[in-house]
């Protein structure tokens, strides 16, 4: 009884993700601690999230082309556009301006794949959207960071070294995962695994910046608004031009999400590894309005959808 009753909040990420961010905020003292164990989080759940990747998606690619191409543009040009704009206007510090351009680098979220289960979305486009972003993202990547960062501020190879050890990797370790009696005998619970690991992430990244929270509200409130403008009003744009393009509830659900939710647990990771806990700012404030705007969309499109 006991069991079944953790394992039902431990199944709630809007909760765990709440937790962790509110437990960062007041014991965020032993944070740095664990700094160590943001990786390997961060392997385990992409590990874990990929294998709902499976070979007949793969197979039947071909089918998803234009929606490859569009989630491309929508996470890829149209988010990480905006980011790197409003980055340009309103940045002038070194290490926030590095946190944002690593932001608009990396893909989107793994979040992606269960909140499109929880819109009723098309898993389909999902699955192979997300699936295509992170293959792309290892010469995408590079490709925006070295751009628009300082050539002096990042190392090449360091840089290439992470994004293999984050996305590569899992996905290979997925495949065999995939093809383990037990694992499917497990499968269903994986996602308490993953909240677990993302509750890590969260704790680490918000409790090492916890002063910037509780103290540097000029800053916060800064980072704020471009988290704000990118993720509410971002995934509201995509929403209105979906629905203006006649796209069907359950694609536009899917479109609404990689156009509104980056990995943010890896461009923390990635921020720290190659920078310092201060470029982490961005994405540790940008979290709960990702959180925010899921469970308002959430109610929106029921309302409204």
């Amino acid at each position: 009884m006991t069991s079944s009753f953790l394992s039902h909040y431990l199944k709630n990420s809007n909760l765990v993700f709440l937790i962790a961010f509110l437990l960062g905020l007041t014991f965020g003292d032993y944070a740095s601690l664990l700094k160590e164990c943001i990786l390997p989080a961060l392997v385990l759940i992409m590990s874990l999230s990929t294998t709902q990747i499976t070979l007949f998606e793969i197979i039947h690619v071909k089918k998803y082309i234009r929606d490859i191409l569009f989630v491309f543009l929508t996470n890829y040009f149209f988010l990480s556009g905006m980011i790197l704009l409003l980055n340009h206007l309103l940045i002038k510090d070194r290490d926030l301006y590095a946190g944002f351009v690593v932001m608009a680098a990396i893909p989107s979220a793994v979040a992606v794949l269960p909140f499109t289960y929880l819109l009723k979305g098309e898993m389909m486009v999902s699955l192979i959207g997300s699936a295509s972003l992170y293959l792309l993202a290892l010469i995408v990547a590079p490709l925006i960071s070295f751009q628009f960062l300082e050539v002096g501020r990042i190392e090449p190879l360091k840089l290439i070294s992470v994004l293999v050890q984050m996305i590569l990797i899992p996905f290979i370790v997925s495949r065999v995962l995939l093809k383990w009696k037990v694992f499917h005998q497990i499968k269903e619970n994986t996602n308490i695994l993953v909240n677990l690991a993302f509750f890590l992430i969260i704790y680490v990244v918000i409790g090492m910046n916890r002063s910037t929270f509780l103290s540097h509200f000029d800053i916060l409130i800064l980072v704020s608004s471009i988290a704000f403008l990118r993720t509410f009003v971002s995934g509201h744009l995509v929403d209105l031009f979906s629905r203006l393009a006649g796209t069907g509830r359950e694609r536009r659900m899917s479109y609404v999400l990689f156009g509104s939710f980056k990995n943010l647990g890896l461009a923390a990771a990635i921020t720290i590894v190659l920078f310092n806990e201060r470029a982490a700012i961005p994405a540790a404030v940008t979290i709960p309005f990702e959180i925010l705007f899921f469970i308002w969309f959430n109610y929106f499109q029921k309302k409204w959808g």
